[in-house]
């Protein structure tokens, strides 16, 4: 059940031509460490179907929190659009969604770690 306090997140498919026109490359050197440091959750959008899927700062963090220096780009490179729901191709994009949530990575506050703002 959905908390009536929070609202549910306002991530939205892009527009179409957006999809189309993602690059990869696009992404840059952002890793796992930078998503959860700004908050962002990953939105993983397939280019082949409708499905949208949004990985959250807590997710992104029991997934992959032994290898926090996981380039964004590499594991977007392995992802597909599987399981439930999914149609199965490799084709999807990748973006950051500043996740709707309170929510701050532990790691942060117990190292008092700032942003770089590159």
């Amino acid at each position: 059940m959905a908390n009536p306090h929070y609202p549910t997140s306002t991530l939205e498919r892009p527009a179409e031509r957006l999809l189309k026109h993602f690059k990869i490359s696009q992404v840059g050197n952002d890793t796992i460490r930078t998503y959860l440091q700004r908050g962002f959750s990953l939105a993983i959008c397939c280019r082949d179907c409708p499905r949208v899927i949004e990985w959250t700062p807590p997710e992104l963090e029991r997934r992959f929190g032994a290898r926090l220096d996981l380039r964004i780009a590499d594991l977007a490179l392995r992802l597909s659009c599987s399981g439930e729901g999914g149609c199965g191709r490799r084709d999807v994009a990748v973006f950051p969604h500043l996740y709707d949530l309170p929510w701050r990575w532990a790691e942060s506050a117990q190292h008092g770690t700032d942003l770089d703002t590159d």
